[in-house]
Formats: structure tokens, sequence, C-alpha cells
């Protein structure tokens, strides 16, 4: 397993799929929420417990040492383990060894302890610390696949809007010089008065339908603000983009090895290595531990005291500790730990299952908006010539004006229709590039 890992970290590491689109202001946006974004930033902040976790595991396996000291004013004597040699020629019950007497004690000394791992727990739980940190870098790369996604999706949504309100303006542009030929006609008696009417009428429709599209082009900046952690992003207007994106070319299908390089799928992969430690950490608890232990020290009733001499201790040996009973812990802990590892076994299944979904709707999704993109733009070049047919009757006498107007249109809503197809092909481009982890070789 921790090989399969290393080979999909290693092929795994997505390149830099956003410049595909050959987009700088895309590639700037890109980098900078790579470098500002708050969710890659609490991601990172969580890999560094996660690391530092795995050093507080890794520090079980060394031995401890520890100096410990002390100062006390003790008063029974014999009772505390404390005695009083009697001076010579001193006679009275004070001059007793067992007699109650007051005295100050001052203890110093080291004391080690280390754990022998030869089937102890400590290294399984190292092991399930350090798949936590594999786990939790590879959710840092999840989050990163879905920051710059969503980047690349809403700054693809806005240049689509910024295309569709273009679209708008100049065909009001066109339909502002349109009523203006017919009120001209209409003055010279060649039109009704309901041509001017009805022109007036489409005129004022699609300057209606300009002030929408600004306010989801607001909406988007603003998005596009929080994903950078920059406030005044909709406040400066963006560097005009490239005309069209260069959208990738596709494969047939989607291979499953590709989608082992997702970081969620090799998360999970790692939370399993991670329950897997566990379970056998907590069998561990049923096995004899094997100790050395160790102390030594001085012990004084006074500064002055502190010297070599009869007040020295020291000590050191095995420690063998066998669990009798526990009234049914370890066995709770086992089964608990045997339940978390089939848990993460079905999470991995489970997102498995999804990230087949998730590719293959993507594919789908992309190819399906190539073709559709294609037929409108038959449509548009058709509708086109339908048009200045239906000006030039109409401008030389021989067709009415209700033609024009259908001809315009037509073709306005191919051009809105044109705009959008272009955005649904970028975002599920995206979405593709997401689903894959940052695409898949040619």
């Amino acid at each position: 397993m921790w090989q399969i890992l290393l080979l999909c970290s290693l092929a795994g590491d997505p390149a830099s799929w956003w410049k595909t689109y050959g987009d700088p202001v895309l590639d700037d946006l890109i980098q900078r929420a790579g470098k500002q974004n708050h969710s890659l930033r609490l991601a990172a902040a969580r890999v560094a417990e996660a690391r530092a976790l795995s050093g507080e595991a890794r520090s079980a396996l060394a031995p401890g040492l520890n100096f410990n000291t002390s100062a006390q004013q003790l008063r029974g004597g014999f009772q505390q383990g404390i005695i009083r040699v009697p001076e010579p020629g001193v006679s009275g019950a004070g001059a007793s060894f067992v007699a109650p007497f007051e005295t100050g004690l001052l203890s110093s000394g080291l004391d080690t302890r280390w754990e022998v791992s030869f089937w102890g727990p400590n290294p399984k739980r190292l092991s399930a610390a350090r798949a936590d940190l594999l786990a939790q870098q590879e959710s840092e790369g999840d989050v990163r696949v879905i920051v710059t996604a969503e980047v690349a999706r809403t700054y693809f949504e806005l240049r689509g809007l910024e295309r569709q309100i273009g679209v708008a303006r100049r065909n009001r542009d066109l339909e502002a010089g349109l009523l203006e030929l017919t009120r001209q006609r209409a003055q010279a008696g060649l039109s009704p008065e309901l041509d001017v009417e009805r022109q007036a009428a489409a005129l004022a429709s699609l300057e209606a339908a300009i002030p929408p599209l600004e306010a989801q082009r607001i909406l988007r900046l603003n998005r596009l603000g929080v994903l950078l952690a920059d406030r005044d992003l909709a406040a400066r207007a963006l560097p005009p983009a490239p005309p069209n994106p260069a959208l990738p070319h596709v494969n047939q299908g989607v291979d499953s090895e590709l989608l082992l390089r997702r970081p969620d799928l090799r998360a999970a992969q790692a939370r399993i290595l991670a329950a897997t430690a566990r379970l056998k950490a907590a069998r561990s608890e049923m096995y004899p531990r094997l100790l050395l232990t160790g102390l030594m020290g001085r012990q004084a009733t006074n500064v002055s005291g502190f010297s070599l001499g009869g007040g020295n201790f020291f000590g050191a040996g095995p420690q063998l500790v066998l669990p009798v009973f526990t009234g049914g812990r370890i066995r709770a802990n086992i089964a608990a730990s045997d339940a978390r590892l089939e848990q993460a076994r079905l999470a991995y299944e489970q997102e498995l299952s999804a990230a087949f979904q998730e590719a293959e709707d993507a594919l789908a999704g992309y190819r399906l908006e190539q073709d559709r993109l294609s037929k409108l733009r038959e449509a548009h070049s058709r509708a086109a010539t339908a048009l200045r047919l239906s000006r030039d009757l109409y401008q030389a006498g021989l067709g009415d004006f209700l033609g024009v107007l259908e001809a315009e249109k037509s073709v306005l809503e191919l051009d809105l229709a044109i705009a959008q197809a272009e955005t649904s092909a970028a975002v599920q481009s995206v979405l593709l590039f997401k689903a894959l982890a940052g695409g898949w070789p040619q």
C-alpha cells in the first residue's frame, strides 16, 4: 500500500493545467489565490499540526530522562524513613534515633524510562501519525485543486458575462441605428408608424437585458475577491483577456489510473493506512510490555549535605507489564479500531465511485457543449445571412419590417447563446481538469 501511494504521489503531481488556456490574466489570478486563499492557508496549518503530532508520536520511541528536585519540612522522623543518629555523649529523649523530630529534607535526582518496542503499540502509533500526516498533505492538495478550479470557473463565467454584455451593447447600437432609419422612412411616408413603435420596443427590451448581466458580472468579481482574499478586486478592472480560451482536446474516455492522481483518493488511502496502524496498536495492548527504568540522586537535610555519602541512591532494572484484567477495555478498543478501519475502506470506495461519476459527467458535458457550440455557430452564420437579406428587401421596399425584426431577434438570441455556450464549454473543461486532478496525458 505504501508503494502504491508513493507511485501515485510521484505520478500525480498535476502540471499547471490552467496554462493550457493561454490566458496570462488567469495565470496571475491562480498564482495569487495559491498564496492568499484562506482555505489553502487553513489546510497548510492542519498539515503543520499533523507534522507536529507525528513528531510527538516519534518521541515515544526514545528514552525519557527527567530531573527531579524537591524541598520539604518533615516531622516524625523514623515513621517517614528519616532517622537522626545521636551525637556521642548526648543523652535524653531527643537523642534517640527513633524519637520524633523536625528537619528539612532536600532531594534531587534523575530518572529514566524506556519502553523496548518489540511488540508494543508505540511503533504502530507512529505509523498511524505518519499516515495522518500524509492524509493531511493530500487533503491540502485536494483543497488546492478545488480552489484553482473554482478560480478558473469563476473567471470564465466572468469573461462570458463580459462577452454577453458586449454582444448586447453592439446589438443595442445596431438597433438604435435601425430605429433612426425607420423614423426617417416613416417621416418620408415609406414606412408606417407601427414599424417605429416596434423597433423602439425592441431597443428598450434589449437595453433592459443589460443591467441583469452587469449584476451577474459584479457577483463573479466579488467571488473572485473572496477566493483571492482581495477585497478591492471588484473595484479594479481586470486586464483584457484573449478573444477565446484555447480549449483542450480530450481523449475517448477516462482511464482509472488517472483517478488515482486525485488527492482526495490518495488521502482516503492514507486514512486506511492510519486506521490499520491504529488497529495493530490496539491489538498490541494485549501483549506484555518491557520497560527499562532507572533512577539516581541524592538526599540531604541541608544544602551542605549534598555530597557523596550515605545520602546517595540509585536503581536500575527491567520492568515487565502484563495486562491481566482491564474490564474489557482492550477488546472494546480493538473492536472500535476495527470498525474505524471498515469505515475508512467504505469511505475510499465511496470516494472512488464519486470520482468516476464526476469524471464521466464532466467529460460528457464537455463534449456535448462543444457539439452545441459548433451547431450554434453554423446557425448564426445562416441567421446573419437571413438578416442581411431581410434588411436589403425592406430598404428596397420589397419586404415588411416584421421580417427584419424576426431576423434581428434570431441573430441576437444566437449571439447570446454562442457566448453562453463558449462560457459553458470553458467551465466544463475546468470541471474535467478538476475531476482528473490536472488533466491527462495526450
